[in-house]
């Protein structure tokens, strides 16, 4: 009797083969249907970058030389104030959902004012009519640029723009001081108080190596020349057994470079580490690339305000008295003002005014051992870097009322352009 049950059960659980063969032919044409919504989708919504070259014409109440000269503080004003115009002539356009940024790489002196040279980045849907774009951007700066208010005055008709691709867009930013690649998504591995970065996050990094060892730190400040603290060469003064390398590794290393000469500041004293800075010039010209090329240098007159936002960033110890680490690391410090930094709890009057404190007096953010001659950075609101201070002296490692201390840049930038003609 069960049998029997089981087996018409059975039989009525089957289908006939007809309905499994609807049954899948539908399945087929729903899938068909969707793979097809989805390259659909993809085609016209997926965003290709573009880039271009620009030129404009401006006339100013200032003189080509103020704002001629890169990463002073007049180029970046008059570079703010057009990339702000250029800004809001796209937001107020067609285009203002597909505009992503512009950015003023140099200027040039002309007859009737001074030619600004701008890159232009968009992201349009790879469906876009390419010819058809570039006639868009030209108008709409044409029509847009003429509602601009000044100081500068703009000559919106004069305004001429080229297709260009990104690897000609990474050489202009390469060849532009204290530009830099983000951090991707992800998680980062903490190591004490900082971060392991990527390459390309700080490509003026360099690693000064005596015998092939890593010693100290440095900062590119052009092709030729690195900055780096005067006690790293206080024993080790001979250039031939000093090399410098690039990346964010030691092993593998980027590239390599041997030194030619060290200069080290004349005043330089080692009891009360005073002047604590020094020139390095490389054997030969570093390549600027996506992960090497230089920092800027702020003018002598810059100040740095107390609670400013900076970065620090070397291959030294994770705590005192440890081993250098084969992977570059960063941690973010603040500025803490001199007058603090003087406290007998803190430092007791030892902070001359060619140095700076940065960190955090509660401690466990700073530089170590490993880390000496290394930068200490901060951004302007263009996202240009600058070099604030040269990573000099410190009581131990992190430790809770005393701050790392560095040499302040912009009290021996004199110096500097003394020796280098930067």
């Amino acid at each position: 009797m069960y049998r029997s049950a089981v087996v018409k059960d059975r039989k009525s659980a089957c289908l006939e083969p007809w309905v499994i063969g609807l049954i899948t032919f539908l399945s087929l044409i729903v899938l068909a249907v969707c793979i097809g919504v989805t390259v659909h989708y993809v085609r016209h919504n997926h965003r290709e970058t573009h880039h271009y070259y620009s030129t404009l014409l401006f006339t100013s109440d200032k003189v080509y030389g103020d704002f001629g000269k890169e990463a002073s503080k007049n180029f970046t004003e008059m570079s703010q104030r057009i990339e702000s115009m250029v800004k809001n002539a796209f937001h107020k356009s067609p285009l203002r959902g597909e505009f992503v940024k512009s950015h003023i790489i140099k200027y040039s002196q002309e007859e009737d004012g001074v030619l600004a040279h701008m890159l232009l980045i968009f992201r349009f849907r790879s469906t876009e009519d390419t010819e058809n774009i570039n006639k868009i951007i030209q108008r709409i700066l044409n029509e847009k640029l003429q509602d601009a208010t000044g100081p500068p005055k703009l000559d919106p008709e004069s305004v001429e723009i080229k297709k260009i691709n990104k690897t000609e867009t990474d050489k202009f930013l390469n060849n532009c001081c204290g530009t830099r690649r983000s951090k991707s998504a992800g998680q980062s591995v903490r190591i004490v108080g900082g971060t392991e970065v990527e390459e390309g996050e700080w490509p003026w990094q360099a690693s000064l190596q005596w015998d092939g060892f890593h010693r100290c730190g440095a900062t590119l400040i052009n092709s030729t020349w690195l900055l780096s603290a005067a006690h790293c060469f206080i024993l080790y003064k001979d250039p031939t057994r000093w090399t410098a390398s690039f990346g964010v590794t030691l092993n593998p290393l980027k590239m390599k470079q041997g030194l030619r000469r060290i200069i080290v500041h004349e005043k330089y004293n080692h009891s009360t580490h005073d002047y604590d800075i020094s020139l390095a010039e490389l054997s030969r010209p570093v390549p600027y690339t996506n992960a090497v090329h230089r920092i800027c240098l702020p003018e002598a007159s810059h100040e740095f305000r107390p609670g400013e936002e900076m970065f620090v960033t070397g291959f030294g110890a994770r705590q005192n008295d440890g081993f250098s680490q084969n992977h570059l690391r960063e941690v973010q410090v603040d500025l803490i003002d001199t007058d603090t930094c003087n406290d007998p709890q803190v430092y007791n009057g030892a902070i001359t005014p060619r140095m700076l404190c940065a960190g955090s007096l509660q401690g466990k953010r700073d530089a170590c051992q490993g880390d000496s001659g290394g930068p200490l950075v901060t951004s302007d609101p263009r996202n240009i870097w600058y070099i604030a201070g040269i990573v000099s002296w410190g009581d131990e490692c992190g430790q809770p009322n005393k701050p790392g201390v560095y040499t302040r840049v912009t009290a021996l930038r004199d110096w500097i352009t003394s020796k280098t003609g930067l």
